[in-house]
């Protein structure tokens, strides 16, 4: 049966360079190659905490080539956005953003260039230097072509509602591009009670996610969406679990005995700028469950369809949302038809 068309809006790759600079390093963010696997080192804060993974793994974020589009094909992949994968550039030192940030990006144009209707790029930003960060946008945007920006949730032990960052998210409202919300390790400040059973709890199961919802939440109560209405954001993984926080998120908005001092200095409630300014990916959520909560709390209008790749395997993602319990209007939404809206695209 033939697969339905699907824009891929999450998945990743490495440049040589970029993996160089990794196994260069001493310390984190760094990558040490064996002949077992690679030892990663994610969070400058945590030193300590690794993870290991395949040279399989490795070798696929370093494939830019006819390959990755055979394997697209084979899921129905019409269209992949491509970004620069975990750890990213936000927890190396400000000069190594600023320098690699943009050859990343020059890189990753010139693939796109030899395969202009299959591949859109996300922007690496060297957030640490927000005037460079918000110019490097807008070259990639306007010069480049770019969809986006992708950020690796916090920079050292900050996040994008900190003042210093405004011009990034004010450069991208106005290019009226999203800011795609990437999970990374938590800052140790945050990560304690995560410590102790390994890679389990901090890392894809817990950690990623509660560190990628908490980085949306202060976005909102930051009152960046009031100063900035065209501001979106992109949200994998159906949302980082806020879709079963809504109510909860709106708490001192809802209960008249709450005195209205305790509410963040905002003009509507926390949960309508989810369903406003968000958009929600089901990159690495193969959950039914987690999809129609999505689709029952901001609508299918606000879903697109993204697979993890190669972290998650695109098959994988097709047969998800292939066999998926939706109406077909709403599969078509999410597997292109939402994309393409947003993005102005053709397949």
């Amino acid at each position: 049966m033939a697969r339905i068309p699907k824009i891929d809006l999450e998945s990743h790759f490495f440049t040589p360079e970029y993996m160089a600079l990794l196994q260069s390093r001493t310390r984190p963010p760094r990558f040490e190659v064996t002949d077992e696997h690679v030892r990663v080192w994610l969070e400058p804060s945590l030193p300590d905490v690794m993870l290991t993974h395949s040279h399989h793994l490795r070798n696929t974020l370093l494939d830019l080539s006819e390959a990755r589009i055979a394997t697209m094909d084979e899921a129905g992949i019409a269209i992949q956005f491509l970004s620069v994968s975990s750890p990213g550039f936000e927890q190396f030192e400000e000069r190594v953003q600023v320098e690699h940030t943009r050859k990343a990006n020059d890189a990753l144009a010139a693939f796109v260039a030899q395969h202009p209707t299959r591949f859109v790029g996300l922007a690496s930003l060297p957030v640490s230097a927000p005037l460079e960060a918000a110019d490097e946008l807008e070259r990639c945007v306007s010069e480049l072509g770019f969809k986006g920006g992708n950020v690796h949730s916090h920079i050292g032990d900050t996040y994008l509602d900190d003042a210093r960052y405004f011009p990034i998210l004010e450069r991208a409202a106005r290019l009226r591009v999203p800011i795609n919300l990437h999970p990374t390790l938590p800052h140790a400040n945050m990560l304690g009670p995560y410590l102790g059973y390994g890679w389990a709890m901090p890392g894809p199961g817990l950690g990623f996610g509660h560190e990628t919802a908490v980085h949306a939440m202060r976005i909102v109560y930051s009152g960046a969406f009031d100063k900035l209405p065209d501001l979106e954001l992109i949200l994998g993984h159906l949302g980082e679990g806020l879709m079963h926080w809504l109510y909860r998120v709106d708490f001192d908005f809802n209960k008249p005995w709450m005195a209205k001092s305790h509410r963040a200095q905002i003009e509507r409630k926390p949960s309508d700028y989810l369903r406003s300014n968000v958009w929600y990916t089901c990159s690495g959520n193969w959950l039914d469950s987690a999809l129609l909560a999505t689709i029952h709390e901001v609508g299918a209008d606000r879903v697109m369809f993204a697979s993890d790749y190669p972290w998650e395997q695109i098959g994988d993602g097709a047969d998800f949302i292939e066999a998926a319990p939706i109406s077909e209007d709403d599969r078509r939404k999410i597997c292109h038809e939402n994309a393409a809206r947003l993005f102005d695209l053709t397949i």
